[in-house]
């Protein structure tokens, strides 16, 4: 059986997002990791980056996305 699942790109930039990988590879990204890493990106402020990440990361949640929304360290 072939597991799908999504790996962000730039793989270099979004990897600083990844909480937990599963022994298949799958990732699973912290939420306002994936803010931070598009504000530094882009120079962003913080509105801007999480409608980006709403609008074009969470919502491929049913396509295999794994986000996890606790607070990061």
């Amino acid at each position: 059986m072939t597991k799908n699942f999504i790996k962000l790109e730039p793989h270099k930039d979004f990897k600083k997002a990844i909480v937990r990988t599963s022994k298949d590879g799958c990732h699973t990204y912290n939420y306002y990791l994936l803010i931070d890493v598009c504000m530094k990106m882009h120079k962003w402020d913080w509105d801007t980056a999480t409608e980006w990440v709403e609008y074009n990361i969470v919502r491929l949640a049913p396509y295999g996305f794994k986000v996890s929304y606790a607070k990061a360290k």
